[in-house]
């Protein structure tokens, strides 16, 4: 019924309805004439009031309500608390509707649940980790869902780390959603709602007061009366609309379930205090990083939203966002338990479609957890969850204390005391603790969550946030009641206990000081945590005043992290902030590993580098491995700070100077301004002070890879200087050069000493850090430091001059840029390494002298970049020096006192400078080098100084010549040098007078070759060279002359120019020279016809004997090319030619002389014969080193066929190319097969010993009736066996009709090894009689792979040895007696020749009357002396086989008492 209501009564009803959503913006007088037409109604005893449709809106008046949601923690709703609003409006009908619509999802969530990819419309969030691909490749994951939707999700890789991280970063940024939650929690069965008058629930009579005076009286308000009143005016239609949004909100959280199984009435006032916000695609939700101690709990309604979390790539070694799940409508983003507790966002949020999200502010969560306390309840495992983090997690009592202000600097051994009777507990929303009016006097220590503060007369008045001390004032005896109620604000509340009665019997036990310390105080900090006590501990801020700490303990502010969640990211951008652990624990990753020693724990900080400036990007991972608190001091707010205390900048300074020296060593600094310490005064400080002031001006930039712009997409400019702290980035220059530029390096450099930049364009190619600074910028670091900026200047020139010598070919830090000088190509590379240092750059504009004619020349110039010329009387420079050419090397010896020409800069030229007192300095140390150099001017200093009277006195080619004329010849003449072996004249070169030059010869020989190679004459000191083509006799160098191999040449060199107009002004002064010129050519030109005829009679005779050459089609022509080039190589007795083991790419020929083959041990195993060829292997490429040690045995000439050498001739003909190919294939066939030696009956495997023999072996292939040919070379490379490996062939001696031909058949089933050297003793031929596959092997190579073996020779080779024994033996035996029937059947005269022979390699000696007894070479073949006498004597009796050194078999001489009688 309506009652008449007191303005009081009306003004609390009308200020309810005002602070309701649906009234919002309605007019005040109308409401407050609704609140006196509501009419009123208290229940009854007992009596619950019912949550139904069409109930009216109710307002408590007076007393209390009992609210208890799902039998929890209840609340008192007391005056000005509305409920009703479902009913009123009439949803609790179309709610059961959307309920079961709900159970019907959750069924169908429960039945794919256990399916390995989830169906994108039954899913609420859809991770990367879901739709892992089976290959390695993580770059793009494109993987569709049951849908067939495109995720396009990334991953830096595939490890299981990466993918705890995501799984991590999902739990944490939506635990109540995701994917990889518990589902245990969502239940089908509706918490229910329990409202009752407070004082006729048992449960809530705690309070002693008179029961009548506090019964509930509700003032209600039905919808009907709502439109009355509203009628006719604006403010019905505002309502309309306040509670239409209301309801879609209200709806759309049942519909998507968002907090399954909560009352109606609570999800209408979660409804009431969110806000619908809208973003479109692309927008960003909820940025990574983003914390504030009020956030908000995101429900997105519509659309979907991808998560993007920055994780750091190991193959680009940058941190870069991944795009890692796909929220659908229903996905929460927040957590209720953590709720306002300092989490920073785990990921961001980016609207991939246009989506709408129901924002829930986290203050106003709170009010409605204060008025139902039972709603965390729904989330009971998510609750044992965070219970479980936080009991892991937190820090231990004694650094808790020891951290506030109340007990900051007491005694350690007092606070460990009092830590020991502290009690840490948890409580749960709606929990009091301490009531109104208690007398309790223990202190408590936030250490998670909020409490609520309230007072009987003004509610709520505060929320107390982590490290706030309650009951501070009862404890310290200031107060003795406690003045309000604390409750627990937040699903969870962790807090220590410490008893004050414990207290007090410690401090009684033995620490009177401290308790005098507490009875002393008069007031405290009202519980607040001071930040300054934690800045003070620091290291870094200890020696800081307290004004200054004070200041930055005010910018710390706390940050928290749940376990998996990433603290910093290595080489992300940030606000380079400083952290220190207070709570939990974390682990570093560096490079995507877990570096063990370095995990981090409380009291422990890192940032330092960052908050000082130092670093942009972050060295490595943070990942909280339990509940991690920290407190954060931002870089921003420390230099705010510091701009406050201008007298703390000296010590920041010294600081910064510290940690960059340090950072300098680890990360690289400026080149410049560390390559050479000794160029400051004192270096240690002046280089931390110079380093210093460079990083407080130089600014640090990231830029993207493929962009040189910033992160923020603002371009970064080409005109200062870049120092690449990461990444790699190509740089293009104006002139079109193109360079890499990787980590420590520097571009732009030159820019700070006014040159103008000339880059075209910088391209990165990853992710880049750098460092910039500009001229302006340059310019104030060296007015704080003025005394380094010479040296600085010089740092920058010794740059540029490095980047120069790198487009020469010479790569950083190699000292061989002074190979550039002739001096240095003779010299230890060590005299370089001590010389290189000592060099420095000089920059010389356009038109700068960098030598002036007659000045005193005490330095050498090596010009890198530009070019320089000397300066003439006509237009045309008469030299020019470009990058690369040496300038002035007669300096450093001193045989040049003043220069003798002016060199100026053609255009901007950068040269290297070495002064003659640095060389004398170093040379000092090398006496080799010191006796080189005094040779060259030991006897002739500073002769250019008298050069026409020189050439004068001392040249009978100029003895005739006027005196002018060698003026005018010895104009701008220069000294040159070149090491041994140079080439100092091109042979080809054209000529012409005024261009060409022509040399002198001061000291060293200089050699004549001709256009292939050979030496053929040499040229003393003191001669000229190069005249004729100076004075126009010749027009091209006929021949080459170089540099003696002796040792260095020093030459002075008459220029062109000079020459030119000598002989222009004195015509009559050529001819002497002329004619000397014309007898060196008709010199040069016999010795090149003598070549010829040599090349033709001895070289190509043997090289078309070499069996790699015998299958050439066009051989005459090929092997006249081959030989053309090829050089004489004489080697005198007992030299080496080659040495077994040593690389071999080419074939050695002996063109006459004898030659000592000797295995790698030493043992002698053949001799070499004029003829003999070794090394067609290595042409093949099937052999890269020699198998036996060379050495001559007399004087000894040879020619080498290089593989290098032999492939541009094989190019001009395909049919010999495929010739040597198919010879190589077919020696890897015989590899493959073991042949010859698995055709014989050895039992043998393909070891290593018959895959080696098989690659000596050569294969012949005969048609049945063919002849084997032996080469004509047989007896120049030693011994050789035939062996049969298929086929039979007949052994013939004498004419092939005779009846005892063949006199044995050789090949399958039978004798398969046939001696070569007996054929050709008792000259034998093998005949095919089928088709026949055959080897030729040398007996050398046998001996030479038995002895490479020697520890582990097969057993096959024995039996091999005991065939070669008998096949020797057997071939004796029938082989003589053949020939002497041959021989009996001969003319007389034909009888002898065999005498003859033996004569040729040996003498006949008498030894008695019936022995003839032969000396010979070692490798002549032995022929009978009597073919009749010899054939009557038993096989046995004449010959035995011996073991010879070269792997052959020797043959003893024969005695007349071994005949038989």
């Amino acid at each position: 019924m309506t009652e008449n209501w007191s303005e009081d009564v009306v003004s609390l009803v009308s200020s309810a309805l005002a602070a309701q959503r649906i009234f919002k913006g309605c007019d005040p007088d109308l409401l407050k004439r609704l609140a006196a037409q509501a009419f009123s109604w208290t229940p009854g005893r007992g009596h619950e009031i019912p949550m139904k449709d069409e109930m009216s809106l109710m307002i408590v008046v007076s007393g209390a309500l009992y609210v208890c949601v799902g039998g929890h923690a209840a609340s008192l709703a007391s005056g000005g608390f509305a409920l009703g609003f479902v009913g009123m409006l009439r949803l609790h009908e179309a709610a059961q509707v959307q309920f079961r619509t709900y159970l019907r999802t959750l069924r169908r969530r429960s039945k794919i649940a256990g399916k390995p990819k989830p169906s994108r419309p039954n899913s609420v969030i859809v991770d990367v980790t879901q739709i892992l691909p089976n290959e390695e490749d993580p770059s793009h994951l494109p993987n569709p869902d049951a849908s067939g939707e495109d995720f396009g999700f990334t991953l830096p890789d595939l490890s299981d780390g990466t993918q705890q991280l995501v799984r991590d970063c999902l739990m944490n940024l939506c635990p109540h959603t995701s994917s990889v939650s518990s589902s245990s929690e969502q239940s089908t069965v509706p918490l229910r709602m329990e409202v009752v008058d407070a004082l006729t629930n048992q449960r809530n009579l705690l309070q002693k007061e008179d029961t009548q005076a506090g019964k509930c009286k509700l003032a209600c308000i039905s919808l009907e009366r709502i439109h009355d009143v509203f009628a006719g005016t604006p403010s019905l239609e505002i309502f309309d609309e306040n509670q239409q949004a209301v309801r879609y909100r209200f709806e759309t959280l049942i519909r998507l379930a968002t907090f399954p199984n909560l009352p109606l009435e609570v999800i209408w006032m979660l409804a009431s205090v969110s806000e619908l916000r809208n973003y479109a695609a692309g927008d960003p939700v909820v940025q990574e990083g983003d914390c504030d101690s009020v956030e908000s709990l995101l429900v997105l309604s519509k659309g979907s939203a991808d998560v993007s979390k920055i994780l750091f790539d190991g193959k680009l070694l940058e941190a870069q966002p991944f795009k890692i799940a796909r929220l659908y409508p229903g996905a929460m983003i927040g957590d209720v338990f953590f709720i306002e507790s300092w989490i920073s966002r785990q990921a961001s949020v980016i609207a991939h479609e246009d989506a709408e999200v129901i924002e829930l502010p986290s203050r106003s969560l709170l009010e409605v957890m204060a008025c139902y306390p039972g709603l965390a309840s729904i989330y009971v495992s998510r609750s044992r969850e965070a219970s479980a983090i936080l009991q892991r997690s937190l820090t231990r009592p004694t650094d808790v204390l020891a951290g506030m202000k109340l007990f900051y600097g007491l005694n350690p051994a007092f606070i460990l005391s009092v830590a020991n009777i502290t009690d840490r507990k948890m409580n749960f929303l709606g929990d009091v603790f301490k009531e109104e009016g208690s007398t309790d006097r223990t202190l408590r220590v936030q250490e998670f969550g909020k409490v609520r503060v309230e007072t009987k007369r003004e509610g709520t008045v505060a929320l107390s946030d982590v490290g706030t001390v309650l009951g501070e004032t009862m404890f310290l005896g200031m107060r003795s009641v406690s003045q309000a109620t604390f409750r627990a604000a937040t699903p969870l509340l962790v807090m220590l206990w410490i008893p004050h009665h414990s207290f007090e019997s410690i401090i009684d036990d033995g620490y009177p000081s401290e308790g005098a310390y507490f009875r002393s105080l008069q007031r405290t900090d009202q519980g607040r945590e001071d930040m300054s006590h934690y800045a003070h501990d620091m290291k870094l801020f200890r020696g800081c005043g307290q004004s200054v700490i004070q200041d930055i303990g005010k910018c710390i502010h706390r940050q928290a992290y749940k376990p998996g969640q990433t603290i910093v990211v290595q080489a992300a951008i940030d606000d380079r902030s400083l952290f220190l652990v207070t709570t939990g624990k974390a682990k570093v990753f560096v490079n995507g590993k877990v570096q063990p020693e370095e995990e981090l724990l409380p009291g422990d900080v890192f940032g330092q580098l960052a908050l000082l400036g130092l670093v942009l990007l972050r060295s490595a991972t943070v990942v909280a491995s339990t509940y991690c608190s920290c407190f954060k001091l931002p870089r921003q707010a420390f230099l705010d700070a510091l701009e406050k205390h201008p007298e703390e900048t000296d010590l920041f300074e010294q600081l910064t100077r510290l940690h960059a020296v340090q950072v300098a060593a680890e990360q690289g600094t400026w080149p410049f301004l560390t390559q050479d310490p000794s160029r400051f005064v004192h270096p240690s400080q002046e280089s931390e002070r110079l380093l210093y002031y460079w990083n407080l001006h130089a600014n640090r930039r990231s830029t993207p890879p493929g962009a040189w712009v910033t992160r923020e997409g603002a371009l970064l400019p080409t005109d200062v200087a870049y120092l690449l702290v990461s990444g790699e980035v190509y740089v293009t220059e104006e002139s079109g050069h193109r360079s890499l530029m990787t980590p420590g390096s520097c571009f732009g450099e030159h820019v700070l000493i006014g040159l103008a930049a000339g880059i075209a364009s910088i391209e990165p190619k990853t992710a880049c850090e750098v460092q910039l600074i500009g001229r302006a910028e340059f310019e104030k670091v060296m007015s704080e430091c003025p005394d380094e900026r010479d040296s600085t200047v010089q740092g920058i020139l010794d740059e540029m001059a490095i980047k120069a010598q790198q487009k020469l070919g010479v790569e950083r830090g190699s000292p061989h840029i002074l190979n550039r000088c002739a001096f240095f190509r003779a010299v230890h590379e060590d005299f370089m390494k001590l010389m290189r240092p000592r060099m420095k750059a000089m920059l010389f504009k356009a038109g700068d002298f960098i030598t002036r004619e007659r000045d005193y020349a005490d330095r050498m110039f090596i010009v890198l970049r530009g070019s320089a010329v000397v300066v003439g009387e006509g237009e045309a420079p008469a030299l020019c020096f470009r990058a690369g050419a040496a300038i002035s090397e007669a300096s450093l010896l001193g045989t040049c006192t003043f220069y003798p020409y002016a060199v100026r800069a053609e255009d901007l030229c950068l040269v290297l400078s070495l002064l003659r007192n640095d060389f004398n300095e170093v040379l000092e140390q090398f006496p080799a080098e010191r006796e080189v150099f005094r040779q060259l001017f030991a006897d002739e200093e500073d002769i250019l100084r008298r050069l026409p009277r020189v050439l004068k006195l001392h040249h009978p080619l100029f003895a005739s010549s006027s005196i002018d004329f060698l003026k005018a010849v010895c104009e701008f003449a220069d000294e040159v040098y070149y090491a041994a072996g140079e080439c100092i004249i091109v042979c080809g070169e054209s000529c012409s007078v005024g261009e060409t030059v022509m040399y002198m010869l001061v000291a060293g020989n200089a050699a004549v070759i001709l256009a292939h190679g050979e030496e053929v004459a040499q040229i003393k000191s003191g001669s000229l060279v190069g005249e004729g083509g100076a004075l126009g006799i010749a027009n091209k160098r006929s021949t080459q002359v170089s540099a003696w191999k002796g040792g260095m040449v020093r030459l002075i060199r008459l220029q062109g120019q000079s020459i030119g107009k000598a002989v222009e002004e004195h015509p009559e002064d050529c001819q002497a020279l002329e004619n000397q010129f014309m007898m060196r050519s008709q010199k040069n030109a016999e010795a090149e016809a003598i070549r010829k005829v040599w090349i033709g009679k001895s070289v190509i005779p043997l090289l078309k004997n070499c069996h790699i050459f015998q299958g050439f089609s066009d051989s005459e022509e090929l092997i006249a090319k081959i030989a053309a080039p090829l050089l004489k190589m004489s080697f005198a007795e007992g030299t080496e030619l080659c040495v077994a083991g040593d690389a071999a790419d080419s074939m050695i020929v002996i063109i006459d002389g004898e030659v000592e083959a000797k295995c790698k041990e030493g043992k002698v195993v053949a001799r070499l014969m004029t003829s003999a060829v070794t090394g067609e292997l290595a042409i093949l490429g099937l052999l890269s080193f020699r198998t036996v040690t060379l050495t001559a045995c007399r004087p000894t000439d040879t020619v080498v066929v290089t593989s290098a050498g032999l492939r541009p001739i094989l190019k001009s003909s395909e049919a010999a190319s495929q010739h040597l190919q198919k010879l190589a294939q077919e020696k890897l066939s015989q590899i493959d097969r073991g042949f010859p030696i698995l055709s014989l009956p050895l039992g043998a495997s393909n070891d290593v010993l018959v895959r080696t023999l098989a690659l000596h072996s050569t294969r012949y292939i005969l048609a049945p009736g063919e002849t084997w040919r032996i080469p004509t070379n047989a007896t120049a490379s030693g011994r050789h066996h035939w062996i049969f490996a298929r086929g039979r062939a007949g052994v013939m001696v004498g004419p092939s009709e005779h009846p005892m031909n063949p006199i044995q058949s050789v090949g399958t089933g039978g004798m398969a090894i046939l001696p070569e050297w007996l054929c050709m003793q008792y000259e034998a031929r093998a005949v095919a009689l089928t088709p026949v596959e055959a080897f030729r092997i040398n007996c050398m190579d046998i001996q030479v792979a038995t002895l490479s073996v020697r520890s582990a020779i097969p057993m096959w080779y024995h039996r091999f040895r005991g065939l070669e024994s008998e096949a020797i033996e057997h071939f004796t035996a029938k082989l003589s007696r053949a020939k002497a029937v041959v021989d009996m059947n001969r003319p007389k005269a034909q009888l002898l020749k065999p005498l003859k022979k033996i004569r040729s390699a040996g003498k006949l000696k008498a030894a008695g009357p019936y022995k003839v007894q032969v000396e010979q070479e070692p490798d002549t073949p032995v022929f009978s002396a009597s073919a009749a006498r010899l054939a009557t004597y038993p096989t046995r009796d004449v010959m035995h086989s011996d073991s010879r050194a070269d792997g052959g078999l020797r043959l003893p001489s024969l005695s007349p008492d071994r005949r038989k009688p």
